[in-house]
């Protein structure tokens, strides 16, 4: 620890500094992170509520407030009614909190999650003492089915499903998979990132499949607002069609001003909540079709570009997520390397092996432009 302070001039130059070091989303160059920068408008929110703390919610009434209808919202764009649940951490908490639901309520522990399932199961099965069960993807990349219906047995606690893979950005066929749970075990829908986007393809008039609590089976969903909800970070949402659930996980918390948390995390900034309240409320639905209609005429341009290049597509874009396979003798990680060389910051899928790009409303097409010519140079095309 420091002796002693110093001038704040000399404190801010010293942030400054490593700011500088750090990219920045207005560079138009990460162009392999699901989130982006947050609204003007979310960034001020922040700020104003950065000192209140929802885990001891009684002495912040108004944040409360703003949390209840932050999830009102939320439930209603998930087409569910009388929707519970909370803004946390990210959708690493909130998936956690999912299975520690399930795990309590049924008293049992495997966890059956698609192999494109988020790397927070995994983490959540090791903190939660459960088994993970990972199920292979089938030729379209998403849960295998049959091999799902083989590993349900009267030990399964959970079942999850992705709307919105991290690596492709796919749906599994989740009315189909929910057929097939076992009575008892509950259904986590995983749609962090897909949350705030599947609504709003289909407002734009895409087909897209159910995914959300127009399932009867659907007990709970992750979805985050700092990703596409143009909330800053971190800010997570879980949202649970039975609150009753949640009294499974309850902890008492006498010295407080409540008398029993359901979330793991004991202090919760209430600055998460002001800035998803601030970008739902500025934006409205309108607001997020044209975000998402951006985002997807950019991807579509991307997905040109690189057939210009001779480049097969993984899979057509379903969001704005983009797989693109390397010609013979390039390896995807050794491209992404030489593309980091030049300042560029794309990532690689493991299943199958391929280049990744997630076209978020700070990739415009002109960074595209320059993307794919610093890519043809690199391809040696």
């Amino acid at each position: 620890m420091w002796e002693k302070g110093i001038d704040e001039g000399m404190v801010q130059q010293e942030l400054d500094k490593a700011s500088s070091e750090d990219l920045h989303f207005s560079d138009g160059r990460i162009i392999n992170s699901m989130c982006t920068g947050p609204l003007p408008i979310s960034i001020k929110a922040h700020m104003q509520f950065i000192e209140s703390n929802l885990g001891n919610s009684g002495l912040y009434p108004g944040s409360g407030s703003l949390e209840n209808k932050v999830i009102e919202q939320l439930g209603q764009l998930m087409n569910g009614t009388d929707i519970s649940g909370h803004i946390v951490n990210g959708g690493t908490e909130s998936n956690i909190m999912a299975l520690w639901i399930a795990r309590n309520t049924t008293g049992k522990r495997e966890v059956i999650f698609p192999a494109s399932a988020h790397f927070s199961f995994v983490k959540a099965c090791d903190l939660l003492g459960m088994k993970p069960v990972s199920v292979p993807l089938d030729e379209n990349f998403t849960i295998d089915i049959d091999k799902a219906r083989q590993a349900m047995n009267q030990d399964t606690a959970v079942v999850v499903g992705m709307a919105g893979t991290t690596e492709l950005g796919l749906i599994d066929p989740l009315e189909e998979l929910a057929s097939l749970i076992p009575d008892g075990t509950f259904f986590h829908v995983d749609a962090a990132f897909g949350g705030f986007v599947i609504p709003f393809l289909k407002d734009l008039g895409h087909d897209m499949p159910a995914f959300d609590f127009q399932i009867p089976e659907v007990t709970s969903i992750t979805i985050d607002p700092h990703k596409m909800g143009m909330s800053t970070m971190p800010s997570g949402a879980f949202l649970t069609r039975n609150l009753e659930d949640e009294d499974n996980i309850a902890t008492s918390a006498p010295y407080l001003t409540l008398l029993k948390q359901t979330t793991l995390s004991g202090t919760r900034c209430s600055a998460a909540v002001a800035s998803t309240y601030a970008a739902m409320r500025a934006l409205g639905r309108e607001g997020y079709r044209q975000k998402v209609k951006d985002c997807m005429d950019t991807t579509y341009f991307a997905a040109d570009k690189a057939r210009e290049l001779g480049l097969e597509l993984v899979k057509e874009p379903v969001m704005n997520v983009l797989g693109i396979h390397m010609p013979e003798g390039h390896v995807p990680v050794d491209v992404r390397s030489k593309l980091k060389e030049r300042n560029w910051m794309v990532s690689v899928a493991v299943n199958p092996q391929c280049l990744r790009l997630v076209i978020m409303p700070h990739v415009k097409k002109e960074n595209i432009e320059i993307l794919f010519h610093e890519l043809k140079g690199v391809l040696a095309l």
